[in-house]
Protein backbone atom coordinates (compact mmCIF):
# COMPACT_ATOMS: atom_id res chain seq x y z
CA UNK A 1 0.00 0.00 0.00
CA UNK A 2 1.25 3.02 -0.78
CA UNK A 3 1.44 6.96 1.10
CA UNK A 4 0.17 9.53 -0.74
CA UNK A 5 2.77 11.72 -2.09
CA UNK A 6 3.61 15.33 -1.71
CA UNK A 7 0.94 16.62 -4.40
CA UNK A 8 -1.86 14.55 -2.37
CA UNK A 9 -1.28 15.73 0.58
CA UNK A 10 -1.54 19.43 -0.92
CA UNK A 11 -4.90 18.73 -2.17
CA UNK A 12 -6.28 17.31 0.78
CA UNK A 13 -5.10 20.17 2.95
CA UNK A 14 -6.62 22.41 0.13
CA UNK A 15 -10.19 20.46 0.37
CA UNK A 16 -10.13 21.18 3.54
CA UNK A 17 -9.34 24.53 4.39
CA UNK A 18 -11.53 25.30 1.27
CA UNK A 19 -14.68 23.34 3.46
CA UNK A 20 -14.22 24.63 6.69
CA UNK A 21 -12.68 28.34 6.08
CA UNK A 22 -9.16 29.65 7.35
CA UNK A 23 -10.78 30.51 9.91
CA UNK A 24 -11.54 27.03 11.35
CA UNK A 25 -8.61 25.66 10.11
CA UNK A 26 -5.92 28.00 12.54
CA UNK A 27 -8.30 27.24 15.16
CA UNK A 28 -8.21 23.54 15.07
CA UNK A 29 -4.37 23.81 14.05
CA UNK A 30 -3.87 25.84 17.42
CA UNK A 31 -6.13 23.65 19.51
CA UNK A 32 -3.74 20.77 18.01
CA UNK A 33 -0.53 22.60 19.18
CA UNK A 34 -2.19 23.14 22.23
CA UNK A 35 -2.93 19.53 22.83
CA UNK A 36 0.52 18.37 22.06
CA UNK A 37 2.34 20.75 23.82
CA UNK A 38 0.89 19.95 26.97
CA UNK A 39 0.34 15.63 26.49
CA UNK A 40 4.24 16.37 25.99
CA UNK A 41 4.26 17.99 28.99
CA UNK A 42 3.07 16.00 31.37
CA UNK A 43 4.96 13.12 30.06
CA UNK A 44 8.09 14.81 30.85
CA UNK A 45 6.73 16.17 34.43
CA UNK A 46 5.76 12.31 35.69
CA UNK A 47 9.01 11.75 37.78
CA UNK A 48 9.32 15.25 38.85
CA UNK A 49 6.73 16.00 41.45
CA UNK A 50 8.27 14.38 44.38
CA UNK A 51 6.32 15.66 47.97
CA UNK A 52 8.35 16.44 50.38
CA UNK A 53 7.07 15.66 54.30
CA UNK A 54 6.63 19.03 55.09
CA UNK A 55 3.91 19.20 52.31
CA UNK A 56 2.01 16.55 52.97
CA UNK A 57 1.97 17.33 57.18
CA UNK A 58 0.79 21.02 55.78
CA UNK A 59 -1.83 19.55 53.74
CA UNK A 60 -2.95 16.99 56.02
CA UNK A 61 -3.41 20.16 58.62
CA UNK A 62 -5.32 22.14 56.35
CA UNK A 63 -7.62 18.99 55.36
CA UNK A 64 -8.50 19.27 59.27
CA UNK A 65 -8.90 22.51 59.24
CA UNK A 66 -5.98 24.09 60.76
CA UNK A 67 -4.46 27.46 59.22
CA UNK A 68 -1.01 26.75 59.20
CA UNK A 69 0.46 30.12 59.03
CA UNK A 70 3.65 30.71 60.45
CA UNK A 71 3.99 27.58 62.08
CA UNK A 72 7.01 25.24 61.58
CA UNK A 73 6.61 21.40 61.17
CA UNK A 74 6.62 20.24 65.15
CA UNK A 75 3.60 22.72 65.91
CA UNK A 76 1.54 21.71 62.26
CA UNK A 77 2.23 17.88 64.16
CA UNK A 78 0.98 18.90 67.61
CA UNK A 79 -1.90 20.62 66.34
CA UNK A 80 -3.04 17.48 64.06
CA UNK A 81 -2.79 15.40 67.13
CA UNK A 82 -4.63 17.51 69.36
CA UNK A 83 -7.51 17.75 66.69
CA UNK A 84 -7.47 14.28 66.12
CA UNK A 85 -7.69 13.56 70.13
CA UNK A 86 -10.33 15.64 70.52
Amino acid sequence: MNSPGLLELFVIIFLIWAFLGPDKVMEGARLLGKAYREFRGYGSSIGDKEVTEKERIRASAERLGIDTAGMDTTKIKKEIVDKLSK
